[in-house]
């Protein structure tokens, strides 16, 4: 009789581990199609803050550029020989890109979320400013961004940007 009441306690046991397994995979399968679409709303809002981020440029505001960063920011932007890390930095150089009348334009990007709060968004943008002639000279460029969220707003914490290589013939 004992025999009987071990195979039933193990057969019960086989059985609620198989139960939990199947609970597992079906818990499993319910977060993967829930958390694409939440990383890529994530990745689409930072994305929003290099679009302001842009709109930003374009307008002419020196300080409504710098405010699209944070504090400690580090910028190595696309004419300058060094690194830009405060806030009275920033200034100098957008000052100078508002003065020379550089307007830039958007192009294909990719984004990857680094944590809740941080995503990196590399691509493509296109600076251009009048020439004497009154044709735009248009400078191709790539940038790389990473974007924080700081009291709900994306911010940038770091940008990249330098002239984009001509493709090797």
């Amino acid at each position: 009789m004992e025999k009987v009441t071990v195979c039933k306690e193990a057969n019960v046991i086989m059985e609620r581990r198989r139960m939990t397994m199947n609970l597992l995979v079906s818990a499993l399968f319910a977060v993967a199609a829930v958390i694409p679409p939440a990383l890529a709303d994530k990745r689409e809002d930072a994305y929003a803050g290099v679009e302001r981020w842009s709109e930003a440029f374009n307008s002419g505001d020196v300080e409504q550029i710098v405010r699209m960063y944070t504090n400690d920011a580090l910028v190595l932007g696309t004419l300058s020989p060094g690194m830009s890390s405060k806030p009275d930095d920033l200034r100098a150089y957008f000052k100078a890109a508002v003065a020379a009348k550089l307007r830039v334009k958007l192009g294909d990007h990719s984004a990857v979320a680094l944590a809740e709060d941080a995503v990196a968004i590399a691509g493509f943008y296109d600076f251009s400013r009048p020439a004497a002639n009154g044709q735009p000279v248009v400078v191709p460029a790539r940038f790389s961004f990473v974007m924080i969220k700081t009291d709900g707003i994306w911010k940038i914490a770091h940008q990249h940007s330098s002239v984009r290589p001509k493709s090797p013939q």
